[in-house]
């Protein structure tokens, strides 16, 4: 709308000038009237292209104001986490229903299937994590279905007492200026209310409870789990997190996620602060550190980027270079990550201090293809483990390489 105006008033005075110009009705053998008078008939053809577009967009936004709109994606990935296992392929689709009830009233819901389930596997998982655990202790709760979810369903009032916003609902909350800790595109199962303030919401405010849907009390052998309900979610979360615009193109970010669990002995008061610049045409670094001040554990994570892959432009785009710096205890769950959405293999038990070379490229439309390769990972802490092998602090870790085949609709 602001380029429509813009280029509206330019052609305007355009033609303002030039009635002026035309007003002492020069001779027309005149070569510079000539190219004048056609310069004119130029800026009208213009105008009224101007008129035209802005009809179409008036057009197109009433018909998505009154439409339901369906979208989603598929997904398959081939993860090597090289730590003597064989490589896995895993797959998955959601589905999202959006519809605008009224100019300021929203209703969506996402669907999650397969939630990254491998190849002949069935998960049990109900929050998008992988299960790779034997046989007999697999979680009993869908009894041979497929992974399954709804990760979103919210209504979102606008103009809440005034220019806020009011979401109550299964939610999800893009945090940080990396989105990595939570990215609201990635994951959702935040059961709770969110307030939003400003058109731009640079102040978000929720309670509630993330991870409701995944709960498991016993195995599939009917033996109580030694740590019950290990992979539950954040009870009574407090949730604040903003965003401040500088004059200077700089974007600063803070957060802070305070849970308090009745059962568990993991506690998570998180605070964190970010930031994200352009750096030159196409060249921009993000960056977020934070810590969980109820386990003492620190998280650093960067990300540079060159250029955007934009699904609707085949040919299009991305080279990025992460560097993740994640100890133990400053993450809670793969539903909490946002841009990695899987975790690197033995994240928890070794903590992460890696760079990771990715890449993204649009082979035709709406069907993108991405490669991510750690570098240098060491390991954090000493760990032993029967199955996966031993490490010390500072040894190399297990590499981690992953790559993506996603068509979206």
């Amino acid at each position: 709308m602001k380029k429509y105006l813009a280029a509206t008033l330019s052609v305007t005075l355009s033609l303002g000038f030039a009635g002026t110009v035309f007003a002492a009705e020069p001779d027309t053998s005149d070569v510079e009237y000539q190219q004048l008078k056609n310069r004119v008939a130029y800026l009208r053809e213009e105008l009224s292209n101007l008129k035209q577009d802005k009809e179409e967009i008036r057009q197109e936004e009433t018909k998505d104001d009154k439409a339901l709109k369906v979208s989603g994606d598929m997904r398959i990935k081939l993860i090597d986490q090289h730590i003597g296992k064989h490589s896995t392929i895993t797959e998955s689709v959601g589905f999202k229903v959006r519809y605008n009830i009224s100019d300021d009233l929203v209703v969506q819901a996402k669907y999650d299937a397969m939630s990254d389930n491998g190849f002949g596997l069935t998960s049990r998982n109900t929050a998008g994590l992988p299960d790779f655990s034997a046989g007999d202790e697999r979680y009993d709760d869908f009894s041979g279905s497929d992974n399954h979810a709804l990760s979103n369903l919210f209504l979102k009032k606008r103009n809440f007492l005034g220019d806020n916003s009011l979401t109550v609902g299964r939610m999800g909350h893009n945090i940080g200026a990396t989105k990595y800790w939570a990215d609201s595109n990635s994951s959702g199962y935040f059961d709770g209310v969110k307030v939003s303030f400003g058109n731009e919401e640079n102040l978000s405010i929720a309670y509630g409870n993330w991870d409701a849907v995944d709960t498991y009390d016993k195995y599939w052998n009917n033996l109580n789990a030694s740590w019950s309900e290990k992979h539950k979610g954040l009870e009574r979360c407090y949730l604040i997190y903003g965003k401040q615009a500088l004059g200077d193109g700089t974007t600063l970010y803070g957060w802070m996620l305070d849970e308090v669990e009745a059962k568990e002995r993991n506690d998570f008061k998180m605070r964190g602060i970010g930031f994200k610049r352009n750096l030159a045409k196409d060249l921009s670094i993000a960056a977020d550190y934070s810590k969980n001040l109820a386990q003492d554990a620190e998280g650093i994570f960067v990300r540079l980027k060159y250029k955007g892959a934009d699904r609707a432009i085949p040919g299009s785009y991305t080279i990025g270079l992460d560097y993740e710096r994640i100890e133990p205890g400053n993450i809670y769950a793969t539903a909490l990550n946002g841009v990695n959405t899987v975790s690197l293999g033995l994240r928890d038990q070794l903590g992460t201090n890696t760079f990771i070379l990715w890449g993204e490229y649009i082979l035709r439309r709406d069907m993108k293809i991405a490669l991510y390769q750690s570098i240098g990972r060491k390991a954090m802490k000493d760990y032993s483990s029967d199955d996966y092998g031993s490490w010390k602090t500072g040894d190399s870790a297990p590499a981690y390489s992953r790559i993506n085949l996603i068509w979206y609709f």
